[in-house]
């Protein structure tokens, strides 16, 4: 009995992993201007941002300026990060590929991907999914 107890538990426990709304850790760019956060709506079905990455942005004294939502779907791999210098988002996806987001006043406006873009998003997808 106390067994059975046990593997219930357990999987309630992992099947609540999977369902649960997603919120990564605050990134801050290399200039300390901004800082990003990813999060994922994963319970409201009737949402029109189920199951895509959102992106905050934070101003540096944490004020949240806009929310990008990537149109990158969360059942495929994805990372996020900022260029290594500079206030240039950057999003891996194994979904709709790669996009970047450069800041200008406290805005973000997508850029095109260039061959160094599309490394530093290659680098932040390899360094997630170690």
């Amino acid at each position: 009995m106390k067994r059975n107890l046990i593997l219930i538990l357990l999987n309630l426990t992992l099947i609540s992993c999977f369902i649960s709304d997603y919120e990564s850790e605050i990134i801050t760019s290399p200039s300390d201007n901004y800082s990003i956060k990813a999060r994922v709506n994963r319970t409201d079905k009737s949402a029109t941002d189920y199951a895509y990455v959102l992106i905050d942005l934070f101003d540096k004294d944490g004020a949240k300026l806009t929310e990008i939502n990537s149109r990158a779907g969360d059942a495929s791999k994805w990372s996020i990060g900022w260029t290594e210098i500079g206030d240039t988002i950057i999003l891996q996806s194994s979904d709709i590929g790669n996009k970047a987001w450069t800041l200008t006043n406290d805005r973000p406006t997508e850029i095109k991907m260039t061959d160094k873009l599309n490394d530093r998003a290659q680098y932040l997808y390899s360094e997630k999914y170690k």
